[in-house]
């Protein structure tokens, strides 16, 4: 007996709107695990350049630190040729102006110039012309002025003039 007027069919587990859901879900998951495993690869690749880039950092930080240090030896080089050269013109000038000073009659043998100090050695016709036309204008110029004669066998005079001037420095 039959209560069919259809033949039997073939019954699916899952409809055809379920297959397509599940591949959708499927799908989706593939994708989103492979978005994840990007991101955890960029998140690995971002670390290691951020290591990279911190030792870069560190490099160019010695290397500002070494450049710095360079360029304050080099100012303090700069800062003392000034201080040299300084120090060579008022004494060019210094030797210029001593030498303006001493007269065509007096001969000048040796002259020892120091920071506080100056002696002269040299040869005078008479005591009265080193007096008047060297020692005034010495004793002008220096705090100290001693002069000690010497009688040469030609009748002039041998003289080393000792002039000082006083350490500022050590008054303060």
């Amino acid at each position: 007996m039959k209560l069919s007027f259809i033949a039997p069919r073939k019954k699916h587990y899952l409809k055809i709107f379920t297959k397509i859901w599940l591949s959708f879900i499927l799908i989706i998951t593939i994708m989103l695990n492979a978005f994840n495993m990007f991101v955890i690869y960029k998140n690995r690749d971002y670390q290691t350049t951020a290591k990279e880039l911190d030792i870069t950092r560190a490099i160019f930080e010695q290397s500002i630190d070494d450049t710095d240090k360079q360029i304050s030896f080099v100012l303090r080089q700069k800062t003392a040729a000034e201080e040299i050269y300084a120090n060579n013109i008022i004494l060019k000038d210094s030797i210029k102006n001593l030498f303006d000073l001493v007269p065509d009659q007096i001969t000048l043998k040796k002259v020892t110039m120091e920071k506080d100090s100056l002696v002269i050695y040299g040869e005078t016709p008479t005591k009265d012309m080193y007096n008047f036309l060297l020692a005034a204008p010495l004793r002008s110029i220096f705090h100290t002025s001693n002069t000690m004669f010497y009688l040469t066998k030609k009748g002039w005079y041998n003289f080393i003039s000792t002039n000082k001037t006083k350490n500022l420095e050590s008054i303060e």
